[in-house]
């Protein structure tokens, strides 16, 4: 009966120890549990926190991205805007030079033409100098050769004369010569009288200069077969003067409506 009790008893002991081994691993392991749910919560905060940093950060990121999309819009419209006023320049400098490449051919050849009339007044001063000598004035002024020769000695004393004399026909004649061979000259004779005294001299000195000049141009025409179409004879009184000399001119240039009408041309 002893052996049974005490076997009982044993087993009973048995039973505790093991029970409160039992519990003391639970406590254990409930006391690990709380642990790693401490830790658990400790790193899903900071997880949370983390999130949160994230989450600012991706806020201020796409905050940037939207401002860097608008200040890259801004970008391209200013490029798009500088292109197209870029090209409009470019446009406008084109334009301007191929203006001025019109500009320079039409200057070029007005400059040619100036060049080719100096050349041939040259030609005429020189040849009038070959020809009359040092005897009458001969002067070359703004594209035109001009032979000036004295009323007296065209007209004699008279100045109311307007009969070429004799010896005046010969330097005339060496003048219609060089006239003769330029065709392509206009001549203008002007004569001017201011010496005449009458209560209207200047009515006179423009009629007698008329006069004279015309008595000029008849002998050019009728002895030396020059073109009247060429001639234009005017008189000049005392206030339409170059001088207050007495004195014919006869001026000799090239056609200046030709050269106005190629002017004229090359500008269109």
């Amino acid at each position: 009966m002893r052996r049974r009790i005490s076997t009982i008893l044993i087993l009973l002991m048995f039973i505790t120890i093991s029970h409160a081994q039992s519990k003391k691993d639970l406590i254990q392991e409930v006391d690990g549990l709380r642990t790693q749910l401490r830790e658990s919560e400790t790193a899903l905060s900071e997880s949370k926190r983390q999130e949160r940093i994230a989450s600012a950060k991706v806020e201020s990121y796409e905050a940037q991205v939207n401002e860097l999309k608008e200040t890259n819009g801004n970008l391209l419209k200013n490029l798009n805007s500088f292109t197209e006023a870029s090209n409009k320049r470019s446009d406008h400098i084109n334009s301007t030079l191929e203006s001025l490449v019109q500009k320079e051919a039409q200057l070029r050849i007005i400059n040619d033409e100036l060049s080719r009339r100096d050349s041939i007044t040259l030609a005429v001063f020189t040849q009038f100098k070959q020809t009359l000598g040092s005897d009458p004035k001969i002067t070359v002024s703004n594209g035109a050769v001009a032979v000036v020769m004295d009323n007296s000695y065209m007209f004699g004393e008279n100045s109311k004369n307007f009969k070429v004399q004799d010896k005046a026909e010969a330097i005339i004649a060496n003048i219609g010569s060089v006239l003769k061979a330029n065709p392509s000259l206009d001549i203008q004779i002007v004569s001017n009288s201011n010496l005449v005294e009458s209560k209207d001299n200047k009515l006179n000195n423009w009629e007698i200069g008329t006069q004279q000049a015309s008595a000029v141009a008849r002998i050019l025409e009728s002895k030396y077969g020059i073109e009247p179409k060429r001639i234009i004879a005017t008189g000049k009184s005392e206030l339409g003067l170059y001088s207050i000399e007495t004195a014919t001119e006869i001026i000799v240039q090239p056609k200046f409506y030709e050269f106005y009408k190629l002017v004229k041309e090359s500008m269109k």
